[in-house]
């Protein structure tokens, strides 16, 4: 039997931490003085995001698991939704009207195929 609950919380928590990842990695990368090998590996923030990538990646193989692939790799688009949630709150990017609608037409996408 399939455990929904279960499948909606690895589903979560692949797509946050892949857009969370690539973001600390954002940060990371804006945060170098200069780009040079040694600034690079002595940043926390291209730890914290490598960390999450490979979290992202080790879940959504398990989703693979559970989903068939054609239902699990669109709902992979939901990373898309947290890079503009987080985009916003941590980076204070501006949420325009365009941004708005096609997260809800992502998440309208999502909840389509899911059926």
């Amino acid at each position: 039997m399939i455990n929904y609950a279960a499948i909606l919380a690895i589903l979560v928590i692949s797509t946050f931490s892949g857009s969370a990842g690539a973001l600390a990695l954002k940060k990371g990368m804006n945060d170098l003085p200069q780009l040079s090998f040694k600034s690079v590996v002595t940043n926390a923030w291209i730890y914290l995001g490598t960390f999450l990538y490979i979290l992202s990646a080790i879940t959504n193989i398990v989703l693979l698991k559970f989903l068939d692939y054609s239902i699990a790799f669109p709902m992979t688009s939901l990373t898309y939704v947290w890079t503009v949630i987080i985009s916003y709150f941590i980076f204070k990017e501006k949420l325009s009207l365009r941004k708005m609608a096609a997260v809800i037409l992502i998440i309208i996408g999502v909840f389509i195929i899911s059926q």
